[in-house]
């Protein structure tokens, strides 16, 4: 495929209907072949680094061009690489990500597959969802338990609630405690500590929360941080997981060797896209880990790609929706696939499965 043309896209943040979230900006890029496919990307959207991002995309894109034969691992090997000038920080693999992703959705598009028959063919027809509850202002603790019990009735079978962002520990055991009584027994409820600054305090949260049997405890510190992750994982039999905020093989390895962590959660539009993805998974499963792709994006283009590396890894567990953002997606991309009883089907459609309304996409834009 010869690329004629590389198109970023940034779309403002809207609140969700209802005012939970704010929402936030959303990066996509559009690839266009000289024989008129048309594939999109992703790039993670940090918040102040929006701008950053879009002229990493636009650089790489441009050398992309001038490939004879952009496939995704040509663009790895011949271009990303040689450009990351050995300081592959997350801004640049987001950017990364974006192209790569895309370049996959041309190839399924041009063989006319789904990109998971591509990956060597799905292992399960249904990938299972947890749904992020995520507060933008810190809402009661009862209102969190509301809305995951809400989240609940809608089929969802695991939710993501941030307890630690209220001022004390016991406002933050409440959260979990109403929650739990919200949501009954057989719910999964998963934990994100978002970098806790003290060791000690998050081993005293750790220990606070496990009563309330939390499916996981994610980034209870810096990921980077590894002796005191790994030695809060020997504290508890909590499962311990990190992964959002690295960029590079090297790092998942580090984790993985200090016996840091039950579970890696890169997410697909910030570690370097699906072929870095399939890495992490592999090395996770050769230290008995398990992977659950983080999606701090859109609910479309990344999210179609989750689904699609969820379906080809064995150790692939929950992926991350958040549901604060479907309302949104869905004025500006059409994505083939049908949620039920806390499941995705996978797409069937040839590439990601997602097709993207440009007009809006512009109407929308900062």
């Amino acid at each position: 495929m010869k690329i004629s043309k590389v198109t970023p896209f940034l779309v403002a943040p809207r609140p969700s209907a209802d005012n939970w979230s704010r929402g936030q900006t959303m990066i996509f890029v559009k690839l266009e072949t000289e024989c008129g496919l048309v594939g999109w990307g992703e790039a993670y959207a940090l918040e102040h680094r929006q701008l950053a991002i879009r002229e990493i995309i636009l650089t790489l894109g441009a050398a992309v061009k001038q490939m004879e034969t952009a496939t995704p691992r040509g663009f790895l090997h011949r271009v990303s690489r040689s450009m990351d000038s050995d300081h592959p920080g997350i801004d640049y693999a987001s950017a990364v990500s974006a192209i790569e992703i895309a370049l996959w959705d041309l190839l399924g598009k041009s063989a006319g597959l789904p990109l998971y028959a591509l990956l060597g063919g799905a292992l399960i027809n249904q990938v299972p969802l947890y749904a992020n509850a995520w507060d933008e202002r810190v809402q009661s603790p009862q209102a969190v338990a509301d809305r995951c019990a809400m989240m609940k009735s809608q089929g969802y079978r695991a939710v993501k609630i941030y307890p630690l962002r209220r001022a004390t520990l016991a406002e933050a055991e409440a959260c979990v405690r109403l929650t739990r009584e919200a949501v009954g027994p057989d719910l999964d409820i998963l934990i994100d500590f978002a970098i806790q600054d003290d060791p000690r305090h998050a081993l005293r949260a750790v220990k606070l929360f496990e009563p309330y049997n939390p499916y996981w405890i994610e980034e209870p510190v810096a990921g980077d941080n590894l002796a005191a992750m790994a030695e809060i994982r020997a504290a508890t039999a909590c499962r311990i997981t990190t992964g959002e905020r690295q960029a590079g093989l090297r790092q998942y390895r580090d984790v993985l060797v200090a016996r840091a962590a039950d579970v890696l959660n890169p997410d697909i539009a910030g570690a370097g896209g699906i072929l870095r993805m399939l890495e992490i998974g592999a090395l996770a499963e050769a230290h008995g880990a398990h992977i659950s792709p983080h999606s701090w994006n859109s609910t479309t283009v990344a999210f179609m790609a989750v689904l699609h590396v969820c379906a080809v890894m064995p150790n692939a567990t929950y992926a991350e929706l958040y549901y604060d953002y479907l309302e949104l997606g869905a004025t500006f991309a059409t994505c083939d696939y049908v949620m039920a009883a806390g499941y995705a089907s996978l797409p069937q459609k040839p590439g990601l499965g997602v097709e993207m309304n440009e007009q809006m996409l512009v109407s929308l834009a900062p």
